[in-house]
C-alpha cells in the first residue's frame, strides 16, 4: 500500500487499472496456423484462399516461424457456403 501512497493512486483506480489489464489480456486472439484456421471454421482450402484475397483473414508474420499465422477472430468471420440438398 505504501506504493499506492506514493503515488496518490486511490484503491478503486487501481483496482479499475488492474480489471483493464485483466480484460485486454483475456481478450487477444489465438494465432492459428493454417491448417488450424481450416479446421476451426470448418472450410475448404479454396473458401480460406478467398478470404485472404478479399482482404477478411490477414496472415501475420510471427518472428521464427517460417508460416504465416491468421487470427482467430479474422477466421471466424469467414462465411461457409451451404450445399442445398435438392
Amino acid at each position: 500500500m505504501e506504493s499506492i501512497l506514493l503515488y496518490s493512486i486511490k484503491p478503486e483506480e487501481l483496482f479499475e487499472k488492474i480489471r483493464a489489464i485483466i480484460k485486454e489480456e483475456l481478450q487477444q486472439d489465438q494465432l492459428l496456423t493454417k491448417e488450424g484456421a481450416l479446421k476451426m471454421a470448418g472450410i475448404s482450402n479454396a473458401t480460406f484462399m478467398k478470404a485472404i484475397n478479399e482482404g477478411i483473414i490477414k496472415p501475420q508474420l510471427v518472428r521464427g516461424r517460417k508460416k504465416a499465422m491468421y487470427l482467430e477472430s479474422e477466421v471466424l468471420k469467414i462465411e461457409k457456403r451451404r450445399r442445398s440438398h435438392s
